[in-house]
């Protein structure tokens, strides 16, 4: 499968990190590396995978397809997705979940979910500077900046 990404370079034990953040009908991603003390996004031009009919099992097919074909491809160390809110007043649609089901199934690497007081609490203790590309990317910048963190036992 083709696709505008950069390649990573794995012949350097250098951790890759994949944030990913669900809204709407699109997963947004973000790849970190670090090497040393340097933090470099190698996200590459794919930065988020839309889904048009939920509904439709060809487009619920190709949405797994394409996102699994950018985990291949970057071969992170790590992925996580931010967790959405399940109930209450801004609570996220069934597509997000489904969207989230679709990537958890990556059978490489495990996907797991971290809350947003995760987020905040790391944000607050360790005050990353955040770079993304895209302002959207926001949520999915800082995921990856705290899975990155989180690697660093298992490089150090």
């Amino acid at each position: 499968m083709e696709g505008p990404w950069v390649m990573t370079d794995r012949t350097e034990s250098s951790p890759i990190s994949c944030g990913i953040d669900i809204a709407a009908r699109r997963a947004m991603f973000v790849f970190l590396r670090q090497t040393g003390k340097t933090i470099e996004d190698v996200t590459g031009k794919q930065t988020q995978i839309k889904i048009g009919d939920d509904d439709d099992p060809g487009e619920v097919r190709r949405f797994c397809r394409c996102a699994h074909a950018l985990f291949d491809h970057m071969r992170p160390d790590r992925i996580a997705i931010v967790q959405r809110k399940k109930i209450g007043n801004f609570a996220s649609g069934g597509t997000t979940f489904k969207l989230e089901g679709l990537l958890q199934l990556y059978p490489q690497t495990d996907v797991t979910i971290v809350a947003s007081a995760t987020l905040r609490q790391f944000s607050k203790d360790h005050r990353p500077v955040l770079t993304p590309r895209y302002t959207y990317q926001k949520n999915a910048y800082l995921l990856a900046r705290y899975l990155l963190e989180e690697l660093q036992p298992l490089t150090g």
